[in-house]
This record gives structure tokens, sequence and C-alpha cells, in this order.
């Protein structure tokens, strides 16, 4: 692949926080899908846009996100692609003023609009990547999970080099597809999710779900629909998905624990909250649901 030296640069809209959204990417976890370096204060990310492979480097810069494609043909038309995940990325096309008017209405949430000022939803714009990490992480914990993850990317993704350091992409259905269930247990995936995921990798790679089959739908309803119809997707994947794939900003990852303990946190409880519980707290912020979803999480770090 090689070297390049093009850079673009994407207007950052208002409300919006770099820091604060590396913050976000950086809680601790091991995850191989970006590299953030925070001496730079920059991430690294491996792109595919269509049959094209990048590695890019996104950093802070005046009122800009810097985007500098260090490998990759850029010979084609690449530029577009390119912006268009990151915008879809960090959200940069959405306007967060009433989300924030919103969370000023409520003494109890109206700190986050300081607190978290500029966190955007931290999104994962691979369909299909998506819903395997959603499986991936279902009843373990995420220290587990992300090392589950590194494994399945790292035996079976793709990767590139640059300044010493390897970045890999996520596997391709195609390849996921054509492991036997014995690949999965040897990395220590349970004998169920290798089946989810082999039978969700024959999905995208038989063209049965697409990203762009799934935003065809009508509503946020039949999309859940669609979702739901797939071996190992339930509420909260469909939802988490829905969230941070689709860039749905009307969704609630019910019987997440993190939300949970944010919300129990929140009404200062003793317990977990019920569902009750919890449909009262987003209640008032219909259309905003996902936002107070994701700053309820940024409120456990």
């Amino acid at each position: 692949m090689p070297e390049t030296e093009q850079t673009i640069y994407l207007k950052k809209p208002d409300l919006f926080s770099f820091p604060e959204c590396l913050h976000f990417l950086d809680r601790g976890y091991d995850d191989c899908l970006y590299h953030i370096d925070i001496n730079r204060k920059s991430v690294y990310k491996a792109l595919k846009i269509g049959a094209d492979r990048y590695l890019t480097r996104v950093s802070d810069h005046e009122d800009e996100l810097k985007i500098e494609i260090l490998l990759g043909d850029t010979s084609e038309e690449y530029e577009q692609g390119i912006k268009n995940y990151i915008i879809d990325w960090f959200d940069l096309k959405r306007d967060l003023k009433p989300f924030y008017c919103k969370l000023n209405n409520y003494e109890n949430l109206s700190w986050m609009t300081n607190r978290y000022h500029g966190l955007r939803l931290m999104g994962i714009p691979d369909l299909f990547e998506a819903l395997c990490w959603c499986v991936t992480g279902q009843q373990i914990n995420l220290s587990f999970a992300y090392r589950l993850k590194r494994r399945l990317v790292e035996a079976y993704g793709r990767s590139v080099t640059y300044d010493g350091k390897t970045f890999y992409y996520f596997p391709e259905p195609e390849v996921l597809f054509r492991l036997e269930i014995s690949a999965f247990r040897k990395l220590q995936f349970s004998r169920r999710k290798a089946e989810y995921i082999i039978g969700i990798s024959q999905q995208f790679a038989e063209g049965e779900m697409t990203k762009k089959q799934l935003g065809s739908c009508e509503n946020r309803t039949e999309m859940l629909k669609r979702l739901l119809k797939i071996r190992g997707v339930g509420e909260w994947t469909a939802n988490y998905v829905l969230m941070k794939s689709m860039g749905r900003t009307d969704c609630v990852t019910y019987g997440d624990t993190g939300l949970q303990s944010s919300v129990s946190s929140l009404l200062e409880l003793n317990r977990k909250p019920t569902r009750k519980e919890i449909e009262r707290v987003f209640a008032p912020f219909k259309g905003w649901e996902s936002y107070l979803n994701i700053y309820l999480w940024r409120s456990l770090g």
C-alpha cells in the first residue's frame, strides 16, 4: 500500500469537542480497530472505502478536523468516501443545541452540558462490524469482549504497518462465513456466539443484509423488526446497532448494565432500576434518547 501525504479538512460543528470524543474512545479498553496517540492528540484508523483501503490519522486543527491519509491509493476519487466515514464516525452533521436545551431543563442532568461539552455519538459506521461486535459482547464484561474482538480481528482481518505499528481492518463477512465453529472456539468464543456470527456473516456475504437495505426501512420500528429477525439479535443489540451504525438518535439500550448503573446513580437508588424507571428518565428526551444514553454511559467514567 503506497504512502501518501494527502490531507483533508472538515469544519467542526458547533458544540463539538475532539478531546471529549477521544476520551470516549479511550476508556481503558484495548480496541484493536483504532489507535489513540495521546502525545499527538490524534486517532489512527484503518478505513475500507468500497474496495479501497486507507490508513488515516485524525487530529484537531483550530476550527477543523485534520484528516491525514498516511497509506492508500489516492489517485482515484477517494476524498468524499473518507469524509463521509469521518462524518458518520464523529456524528458531525448533528446539531446538538436541541439536546442541550433539554438537558438544561433538568437540574440533575444540566451539569452534563458543561462536563461533557461537545461529546458526540461515536459511531461504528460498518453495520457488519457493529453487529458482530454486539454479539461478541453479549453477557460478558467489556474487558473480555475486547480481548475476543482483538483475537478475531488479528486472526482473520487484514492489516497494514506504518511507523512500526500494525493497524487492522475488521474481517470481511466472506471470511468469517467460511469458518468452522471450532475456529471461533479456539479464540474462546462460545459455540452459540460462533453460530450467530457465522449466520450474520452469511447474510452479509450473500447480500441478504446491507446497510442500504436496513436504511431503506420506513422507520425505526421497521428497522428493529428487520434486525430482530437475525438469530442472536435481541432488543439491546438492535438498539445499539441502530444508534451506533445507523445514526438513530431515538434508541435506548435497555438491559445494558452500564446504563442501569448510571440511571441507578442518577436516581440515587441502591438497586438496579426497573425498566419503567429507566423509561421515565428518557421520556422527556423523545428523539434524543441515544444521546442521553451515551452521556449517561460517559458519566460512569
